[in-house]
């Protein structure tokens, strides 16, 4: 079994019989649940693809014979972690890729969705299909934001959901710079005029 099997195996799992509940930082926090799509042949995503000198990672073409795409962390008011559908993506992708587009300057697929942050595979590390799935291939950007602002995480995809699902969607690649940060208590005198509003914030 893969380890990428593995995950999505013990995911299912916790979430066979009913909602279970989760909490990120920040108190966000709710009843929440998975779902999987149907999985793709590898004949059905070859068809999909473009010719180019680009090839799907094999880690992430084999999430892709397991499920096309699925939404994970379901609560009432959000769907924290989205992996598109391929054609969805392809799609995506290239309508962003036009002139005026986000990603206009650059090579990526929009693979998901993970709470406000695109998902991205950057295509320039995907030239060798064999060797691309132990490139660090993906990377994280807000929408709003330009590719300057792109977070490049050191993961291939395999790794990248691992972590996120046991993170539960929250940014797990923000977790380092909570050793540099504090509450800011602004002109709070006494602890019992503390509350919920009062989030942690960079002490510079």
């Amino acid at each position: 079994m893969k380890p990428i099997e593995r995950t999505l195996t013990l995911l299912k799992q916790m979430f066979k019989d009913e909602p279970r509940f989760i909490m990120g930082r920040y108190g966000r926090n709710g009843w929440a649940t998975c779902s999987f799509n149907k999985p793709l042949t590898s004949q059905e995503i070859e068809s999909c693809l473009p010719e180019d000198n680009f090839s799907l990672p094999k880690d992430y073409k084999h999430f892709l014979t397991l499920h096309d795409g699925c939404g994970l962390f379901r609560t009432e008011s959000d769907l924290i972690l989205e992996l598109f559908p391929l054609k969805e993506m392809l799609e995506m992708s290239e309508e962003h890729h036009s002139e005026d587009g986000l990603l206009s300057e650059g090579n990526f697929w929009i693979i998901g969705q993970i709470d406000e942050d695109w998902i991205l595979i950057d295509k320039n590390q995907c030239t060798d299909a064999e060797e691309s799935f132990k490139k660090p291939y993906i990377t994280v950007v807000h929408p709003s934001d330009g590719l300057d602002m792109a977070v490049p995480l050191n993961l291939n995809f395999e790794c990248f959901l691992e972590r996120a699902i046991i993170a539960q969607g929250d940014y797990f690649w923000e977790w380092s710079e909570d050793l540099e940060m504090t509450v800011i208590y602004d002109d709070t005198l006494t602890y019992e005029e503390v509350d919920e509003t009062l989030y942690l914030e960079d002490k510079k």
